[in-house]
């Protein structure tokens, strides 16, 4: 039986099974669909902390985030729209042809990938590595180099299956070495 269209609650966009890659473009274009004042509750398996900073550099003031439920299993987040937004949010798919542009192997006796992500303001290094985790092959291991300690990684790596050691350098960048748990 098909659902009718009074029967689907567009208020609440549970996105736990749509793949990483896609998801916050699909996020994004329901929020751009929203009328100003109205909102959906986002349901999701983890802390989208990344999510949050990837709306307020794309959209500053726009949008309110409120946490109705905050894990652990599930998070709950009201997004509301608060004005229109002029200048449409645009993100195609990261394939898995562009996440081997931004990684680059170092090391093929030990499977080891590398990215760098110095230099890029946030969330774009959070983006990048996970994004690269999505894509990273069984028994390979990540090296993420940042500008600073990817705290908000630590949470999202854990969740998606993923162990992590993290060091500081002498030159003050992060190497993170992740590998699946």
């Amino acid at each position: 039986m098909n659902p009718s269209s009074q029967s689907i609650d567009l208020t609440h966009f549970d996105v736990r099974s749509i793949p990483c890659r896609v998801k916050h473009a699909q996020i994004f274009q329901r929020w751009l669909g929203l009328a100003v004042g109205s909102h959906f509750v986002l349901i999701n398996d983890h802390d989208p902390v990344p999510l949050r900073y990837q709306f307020a550099a794309e959209f500053p003031g726009a949008f309110t985030w409120e946490y109705l439920e905050k894990g652990p299993f599930e998070f709950h987040v009201k997004i509301t729209k608060l004005r229109t937004v002029t200048a449409p949010f645009t993100e195609p798919p990261l394939a898995k042809s562009a996440v081997t542009q931004i990684c680059q192997t170092v090391d093929s006796s030990v499977n080891l990938q590398e990215i760098d992500a110095r230099g890029l303001e946030p969330p774009e290094p959070l983006i990048r590595i996970l994004c690269a985790l999505e894509f990273l092959p069984q028994g390979s291991h990540l090296r993420a180099i940042t500008d600073r300690e990817p705290c908000h990684l630590f949470g999202e790596a854990q969740q998606r299956g993923f162990r992590y050691e993290c060091k500081a350098q002498p030159d003050g960048s992060w190497v993170t070495v992740l590998q699946r748990a």
